[in-house]
């Protein structure tokens, strides 16, 4: 199972051809959501970010694109593994932005045991700080 992030959606659901970003997520998506063996997931962070993100669809179809993945929850585990993470980034001085979803993003993953599938540049980061502790 793929935990899938709201960059990926948003660049694959509100395509612009003209931003390499997107295509490429689109492409990926399309690779994902034709693998008949994997299955994909969001969070209710992920709902939420893409539903904040997205301009060109409109949120009822939107929802009824997001309900067909499966959905994990955010837990005390989650949250608190992401503090430790966040606090061990600071102690190293490695820049992680508070206001950024990504740390937690990783830790859901992570304790649920999936694949996570994201473009953005600070989950090599944050992946080296999980293994870390």
């Amino acid at each position: 199972m793929v935990l899938l992030d709201a960059n990926l959606l948003i660049g694959a659901f509100d395509h612009d051809c003209e931003n390499p970003c997107h295509v490429q997520a689109r492409q990926h998506m399309a690779q994902l959501l034709n693998d008949p063996e994997i299955r994909l997931a969001i969070t209710p962070l992920i709902r939420y970010e893409v539903l904040r993100g997205i301009k060109n669809i409109d949120a009822k179809t939107l929802t009824a694109i997001l309900n067909d993945f499966e959905e994990f929850d955010i837990r005390e585990r989650d949250a608190t593994r992401a503090a430790e993470i966040f606090r061990l980034a600071r102690k190293q001085n490695v820049s992680l932005d508070k206001r950024q979803f990504d740390l937690f993003h990783c830790v859901c993953a992570e304790n649920n045991r999936l694949e996570f599938t994201s473009q953005d540049g600070d989950i090599p980061r944050i992946r080296k700080l999980m293994s870390e502790t």
